[in-house]
Formats: structure tokens, sequence, C-alpha cells
């Protein structure tokens, strides 16, 4: 009996990593972008050797390089092609398939893709002018920022994570802007669902001048948010004043310049622009 048992939970192991192609062994999954970074991140010794044991196939399991991946997605037909990753439990290896997508899967997509951002735009005019009667913001030193603690300023939420590469991009820009602003009036947070201790790793080598507030998941979930990076300024009453828009181009640190300085002019607050200086004696 206990042979019979052995044989079916093998027969099993077999089915949960059974391969969508056949030059994988039995020992590779299908897995989800969001594990290679966070293996990555955790690994970040080691990231240079990983990255070159990273393997690139086609269906027919032949290997690629870059410069034959950026034809393919530049080409007429390069909206149809996808990646699959996948990972060897054993040996801790990564490989990307490239395949070319049925009309059936693109229209999917699509469809699905323009549903979301839908969604996104609904829920933004939705938040637009809503007065909150409540925010607590745990930031990475343990202190607690609330609405209360935070009366009378503007605050501005910047929601990112540290594996969103648009989100690092612009970081240099944020911290350019925070400066530009030489007052207690504005208070500047970035709230993430990641974890306090990946968020440290990451600050070890990325300078982010905002009020880092790590393990907040509940936020993102509280204001939908639904694509990275998103910036919600609140004004002194409590009011979300701005929420951006969705888009790959949509010149968002200008936007947030240009809603702060509208929202200053309106209250007057004494505020200057441009970088601290040091005092003359």
């Amino acid at each position: 009996m206990k042979k019979v048992l052995l044989i079916i939970f093998l027969g099993l192991s077999v089915t949960i990593f059974a391969q969508d192609f056949p030059f994988m062994s039995a020992s590779t999954k299908k897995i989800q972008s969001k594990e290679y970074i966070d293996y990555l991140n955790d690994n970040i010794a080691k990231v240079d050797s990983i990255q070159k044991t990273t393997k690139w196939f086609l269906e027919d399991g032949t290997t690629f390089n870059q410069k034959y991946s950026d034809s393919v997605f530049k080409s007429k037909e390069g909206y149809r092609y996808n990646t699959k990753l996948y990972r060897d439990t054993i040996s801790n290896t990564f490989s990307y398939v490239l395949y070319k997508r049925d009309k059936a899967e693109v229209r999917e997509t699509n469809r699905d893709f323009n549903d979301y951002i839908k969604a996104d735009e609904k829920n933004r005019k939705k938040l637009k002018k809503q007065i909150l009667n409540e925010l607590t913001l745990n930031d990475m030193k343990g202190e607690v920022h609330t609405l209360e603690t935070l009366k009378d300023k503007i605050i501005v939420v910047d929601f990112w994570f540290i594996n969103c590469a648009a989100c690092i991009k612009e970081i240099p820009d944020l911290n350019k802007l925070k400066c530009e602003y030489e007052t207690e009036d504005i208070e500047w947070f970035a709230v993430t669902y990641d974890p306090k201790d990946k968020v440290e790793r990451f600050l070890e080598r990325m300078k982010f001048d905002y009020t880092i507030v790590p393990d907040s998941k509940h936020l993102t979930e509280r204001f939908d948010i639904r694509f990275y990076p998103t910036t919600l300024i609140i004004d002194e009453e409590g009011k979300i004043v701005y929420t951006g828009k969705f888009g790959p181009m949509n010149n968002r640190v200008n936007e947030i310049r240009e809603a702060l300085n509208k929202l200053i002019k309106s209250k007057k607050y004494a505020v200057k622009t441009g970088p601290a200086l040091p005092i003359e004696e």
C-alpha cells in the first residue's frame, strides 16, 4: 500500500511540474516575474551571476540574444509576442521563453487591459475632491504620521514599489522636486507595500528623499491603486486635489509641480522655489 501511495505521490509531483516545452527539465515550474525579481533582490551580491545563468529560449528550444529580442518587438508583429518565465526548483536557474500569441489571446489581453484602465480612471475621479477623515502613515523609523500631526500641511503621497522600473527611474526627479520647495508646509511620503527589510536593502543603493512608508498594502488597497507610480496630493483640509492619470509618458513630475504651485498660490503659503542656499553672515 505504501508503495502504491508513493507512486501516486510521484505521479502528482510530475504532473505539477509538467512543462509547456519539452526542452525544460522536470524540476522546472512556471512563475511570475515578481518571483524572479524578488530572488534578485534577496541575492544582491549574486545578481550578475544569476542574470548570466538566466537563459532565453524560443519555442523550439533555441536560444536568442537581446539584439534578436529587440528586432522582434520592433517588427510589425511585435505586439503579438510575449514571454513566459520559468524557474528550475533544484538548480535555482531561470529561463524565459519568447512565444507568439494567437489573435484570440491578443484580443483578450487588450480587452482586459482596456477594462483595467477604465476602472482606474473611474477610481481617480472618485478619489479627487474626496475629503479624508483618517490617514495613518507609519514610516521606516517607526514614527506615526496622521491627519492630526500633519494638520494645516499639504501632503504628497507617492505610491511605488521597489521592483517598479518606472518608479525607480523617476526617483531622482522626485528628489529634485522636493528640493525645489523650501517650506515646512509640504510633507512628502513614499508609500509601498514592500516589507521594511527589502526597502532597507533597496535604499542602500538608491537614495529616496521622501519619508518612506513600508508594509502598506492596506493603503494601496484603500485607495485602489492600480498603476505605479501614482501620486496623490492632499490639501490642508484633507481633500484629495490631485490624482494624476495613467499614461507611459504623461509628464508626471511637471504635473505634480503644477498642482503644487496652483495649491500654494491659492492658499498663499510662504514658499520659496529653488535649491536651499546657505545663509550669508
